[in-house]
């Protein structure tokens, strides 16, 4: 081989090209990856660079571990389109409005990130859009989901090789949502008339803490009528599969619900409610027929769960981990032993 030549590389491998003309990254590196319709090859530019060596160092890496270098080129907004039309479109199953909306809108959101070519997006570019304090808490939650389902298909179809979404956090504090706690004159109203129709569910979230999305849905298997527990949860780690006891002053309530046999927790006689939206008319029904005057929603109930606990002296973690808020610990290897749950039923029974 003559002195001075680069050695020739083997076909398919690649080649390096200066480009013409006066560039801050005149190397460029090709390879072939696909025939046209003649059967030739056609090259895909693997990169631009400022300097032969560099050109040669990722034509070296790419033929080591080569990858679609199309894929290089998608961006968040390719990427988005990719995986909706896979999970919305092409699926069998059917989603609601809501879900489908939220999704959109979780999208819209990420505006920032729409040209942004995905394979190069890092935890630092996601976690600038949760840190977005314009936005609720519970939009946060649609968009890290977002992120955390789009890696998946992302990972799934080799467009990355590592999901970034693992690393970012919603640094918001959860409970967002402005409400108001229910008087102690509104509690004794709701406990005089708790056998009026649907009052005694108002005193169930009262009790419990849950949301209305996480108790309204609860499958059955979830209420453990021996141990006295429910499990649940939605939105964020901590909140997920956490254990409530079942406070001592409900469990008369919550056993005549389970029995009904309908197969949700609340049911209008032998009818099912098993949504947030047809539980709303009667939980509205059910102020009115305690003789409660304020505007409440059963957001309120989470609030006075937290406020009673907090007066009745309960420790800071008890609350946390019955309320599923972060305590700064690893809540992803979340586990109950059983003298968690005794602490947590000291906790909520410290509820008068």
């Amino acid at each position: 081989m003559p002195k001075g030549r680069p050695m020739r590389h083997h076909n398919g491998y690649g080649t390096i090209v200066k480009l013409s003309g006066n560039r801050r990254k005149p190397f460029e590196a090709r390879v072939n990856t696909r025939m046209d319709e003649r059967n030739y090859p056609v090259y895909d530019v693997l990169g631009r660079f400022e300097d032969k060596d560099a050109a040669i160092l990722a034509l070296a890496q790419y033929n080591k571990d080569p990858y679609d270098v199309q894929t290089d080129k998608l961006t968040f907004k390719d990427v988005y389109e990719l995986w909706y039309k896979h999970k919305f479109e092409d699926s069998k199953k059917n989603y609601s409005r809501s879900s489908v909306d939220c999704t959109k809108g979780a999208y819209n959101k990420c505006q920032v990130l729409h040209s942004k070519y995905f394979k190069q997006l890092r935890a630092a570019d996601l976690q600038m859009v949760l840190d977005n304090y314009s936005l609720s808490h519970s939009y946060m939650e649609h968009i890290r989901n977002l992120f955390n389902q789009m890696y998946a298909y992302a990972l799934e179809y080799d467009y990355v090789n590592k999901n970034y979404s693992d690393f970012a956090k919603i640094t918001k504090e959860e409970d967002d949502q402005p409400g108001v706690p229910f008087t102690p004159e509104e509690l004794e109203l709701l406990w005089k008339n708790k056998d009026k129709p649907f009052v005694d569910t108002i005193l169930l979230f009262v009790y419990s803490g849950w949301r209305i999305g996480e108790l309204v849905p609860m499958p059955l298997d979830n209420i453990d009528l021996t141990e006295k527990t429910f499990k649940g949860g939605i939105k964020t780690a901590a909140s997920k599969d956490r254990i409530v006891p079942i406070h001592s002053k409900i469990y008369d309530m919550v056993c005549k619900y389970v029995n009904k046999g309908t197969g949700a927790l609340f049911s209008d006689s032998d009818k099912p409610i098993r949504t947030t939206q047809a539980y709303y008319p009667y939980f509205n029904q059910a102020l009115v027929n305690a003789g409660i005057t304020t505007e409440h929603t059963p957001h309120d109930c989470r609030h006075t769960f937290a406020t009673l606990l907090d007066n009745a002296g309960a420790n800071t973690i008890s609350i946390k981990r019955l309320m599923g808020h972060s305590s700064g610990g690893d809540v992803t290897e979340k586990v109950y032993t059983h003298k968690d749950i005794e602490q947590l039923r000291i906790a909520i029974e410290l509820i008068k």
